[in-house]
Order: structure tokens, then C-alpha cells, then sequence
């Protein structure tokens, strides 16, 4: 947790207004499956120092849960020799058959109890075991799975409502802006740690749609699932990926790309992307004078998949894409993207540059195959 110092509180001793977002059974406009903003009447002033977010934590820790995923684990130790003929002689130590467990975070986003978490803390569990702050445990069901993009949906019931938190946006975080993050590292439930937005857009190699808020806030083995918090008390993200070998580098999934998800976790239980059938890189001053390019910018075309929408659009490689529906292409990161997010089976512009000519290319793109990815 950080400690502020008794100069910077009284710097920063002057009152506003917070909107407390945690509510219990609030009817929702339009049956949205989310909020994103408070009810008015839950408006509260607060003094903007180190109690702020010491207040957040006690309004928002009963909405961030504990999920257990676990997995029955047969014939460990009755296994064929790798002789052949008998099986191995059976271990004491262990029953025959027993449950593997994993462990992680989530939160409760939906009075009726919709949870999101990330895909790899539930992904091939045999039963979900999700605990409240308060005590109470629950039996998971998963809705939807993506494992591309590292996030799942689970669903508990009750006969009351629960507290949950409603959704911010990310596209609005600003680098340096304060975040806490909330969930069960080792084990260590309702554990809250504090730091700020170090950087946005982040991509590390998880997936060719990496997007990452990235957190100083410390975020630990067990985090992942859990919410980043911004000072407002709205999810921002959820805690996904830290770098072992780094100091104060945890990643984010921004909750506005989560939100384009919902809704096809929700109904078909999956996600669906689009595809363009190309591989893509970035522009490198070797590239430009090799390739002789006047531009700096926009995703180079390597590779053209045969009989992929690119291919019967007529795009080659050594094309430069520049534009994509409108919107401008500044490197191979933004292609997959922009595309990924974009409706299968409909017509787009794509404007690319040949031979230093501008050249507008109409595609349709289709659903993504399982073995690709652009």
C-alpha cells in the first residue's frame, strides 16, 4: 500500500465529490448488462487523501470474489510402466484420484451475479468454487470462454441481489492517473494495492490483439481477474499478466475492450473475430531504404494468406496499409486490431500505398479461422 506523506495529504486535502459506485439490486436502465455510472443519490463527499482510497477498498471489496477452478486429476501415479506390461505400484501419499485446484480472481459486475475473470483461471475446470468477501460460497457456471483475449464470464445465483461494481472506461485513463487493484494474490483475499497508470496500449506477445493498460500497482500470482479501480470507484480493467523478471510491471486488460466482448460471452458463449489473411511488421528505417518507401508509418504487408479476404481484395505483399474503415493505420500493432473488432461478411476500405500511389481497396472480411489470427 502506498504511504503518503503528511506534505503531499495536506497538498492534496480538498474536498470533492466521489461517486461511490458499489450498490446492491439498483434497477438498471435499458436491462444493460452493465453500469457505468452511479446512482446520483449514492454521491458522498470525501476528503481526496490517503483515506480515499481506504474508503474504496471497504465500498468495494464485497463485489470482488475468490474463484477456485478445479480439475479431477486421475490415475497420477497408476499409470502404465514405461516398461509396458503392469501397471506401477500405487504412491501412499495420494488417493487414486483427487481435485487439482487453480485459483484466482474476479468481480461481480451485474446485480444478478455475472462475474468477469480472466479465461486462464477457470479455462478446463471440472467445477468453479467462487467465494465472497462476506463469507458465502457459490458453485460457478462459465457462459463464455475467449482465450485469445484472456477473458471469461461466470454467472452465480441467490435469491437476493449482489453488490456490484459498474464498468469505467479505460479509454479515458491518462498516464499517471491513480489505480488500486483489488483481488487474492497466494491465496491473500480482499488484498488492495495501490499505484498509478504507467503506460497504455501495451503490447507484450499474449496475443496479436495485445492492448494493456500497464500498472505499477503490485499484482501478484492470484490477481489475475481482479478489478483495476480508478479513483471514481469504476473498473478500468482486470488484472491479467505480470513480468516475473521485472519490478513493478503488471498488465491490465482495458475494460472498454471487455465491453465488446459481453455480449457474445453472454449469447453464443465464445467470441467472434474477424480475419484479413495477412502478416504484418512494423516499418523499420532498414525497410524504408530497402524497399525505397516515403512513408514512416502503417503496417507493411509481408505475407498474403492464399484464398484469405486480402488475397481475393487484390492485396500484395510489400503494400503498406495506411487506412482501415476509416481509421488510420500507424503501425502492425493497430491492423489486427482494428480488423478483429470489425463485423464478419461486411464490405471495408482499406487504403494502402503501391509503388508510392495511394491505392483504395474494398474488402469483406470473414470469421477467423481457428489457425489464424490477422
Amino acid at each position: 500500500m502506498i504511504k503518503i506523506s503528511s506534505l503531499f495529504t495536506r497538498a492534496l486535502a480538498f474536498i470533492i465529490f466521489l461517486v461511490i459506485p458499489l450498490v446492491y439490486g439498483t434497477v438498471w436502465a435499458d436491462e444493460k448488462l452493465w453500469t457505468e455510472r452511479s446512482d446520483s443519490s449514492l454521491e458522498e463527499s470525501v476528503i481526496f487523501d490517503a483515506q480515499l482510497f481506504r474508503r474504496l477498498a471497504e465500498k468495494l471489496s464485497p463485489a470482488v470474489v475468490n474463484i477456485r477452478s478445479m480439475q479431477d486429476v486421475r490415475d497420477r501415479y497408476y499409470r502404465e510402466s514405461p516398461f509396458g506390461g503392469q501397471p506401477s505400484m500405487p504412491s501412499p501419499q495420494q488417493p487414486k484420484d483427487f481435485r487439482q485446484q487453480g485459483e484466482g480472481s474476479g468481480f461481480i459486475f451485474n446485480k444478478n451475479g455475472f462475474i468477469l475473470t480472466n479465461a486462464h483461471v477457470v479455462a478446463n475446470s471440472d467445477a468453479l468454487q467462487v467465494s465472497l468477501a462476506d463469507g458465502r460460497l457459490f458453485k460457478g457456471r462459465l457462459i463464455g470462454i475467449d482465450k485469445i483475449g484472456d477473458v471469461a464470464l461466470v454467472k452465480i445465483d441467490s435469491d437476493s441481489a449482489f453488490p456490484f461494481l459498474p464498468l469505467g472506461s479505460s479509454d479515458d485513463l491518462k498516464v499517471g492517473d491513480w489505480v488500486m487493484a483489488i483481488g487474492s494474490p497466494f491465496g491473500f483475499d480482499e488484498t488492495v494495492t495501490v499505484g498509478i497508470v504507467s503506460g497504455k496500449g501495451r503490447s507484450i506477445g499474449a496475443s496479436p490483439y495485445d492492448d494493456f493498460i500497464q500498472t505499477d500497482a503490485s499484482i501478484n500470482p492470484g490477481n489475475s481477474g481482479g478489478p483495476l479501480i480508478n479513483t471514481a470507484g469504476e473498473v478500468v480493467g482486470i488484472n491479467t499478466i505480470i513480468i516475473t523478471q521485472a519490478q513493478g510491471m503488471g498488465f491490465s486488460l482495458p475494460i472498454d475492450l471487455v465491453k465488446k466482448y459481453l455480449s457474445q460471452l453472454k449469447d453464443k458463449g465464445r467470441v467472434v473475430r474477424s480475419w484479413l489473411g495477412v502478416v504484418v511488421q512494423d516499418i523499420t528505417l532498414d525497410i524504408k531504404e530497402t524497399l525505397m518507401l516515403t512513408i514512416d508509418y502503417g503496417s507493411l504487408v509481408r505475407e498474403v494468406v492464399p484464398n484469405s479476404p486480402a488475397f481475393h481484395a487484390g492485396i500484395k505483399p510489400g503494400d503498406v496499409i495506411i487506412e482501415f474503415n476509416g481509421f488510420s493505420i500507424k503501425n502492425s500493432i493497430e491492423l489486427p486490431k482494428r480488423v478483429a473488432h470489425s463485423t464478419p461478411y461486411k464490405e471495408y476500405l482499406i487504403k494502402l500505398i503501391r509503388e508510392d500511389n495511394v491505392l483504395p481497396l474494398k474488402v469483406v472480411l470473414k470469421e477467423v479461422p481457428d489457425t489464424q489470427t490477422r
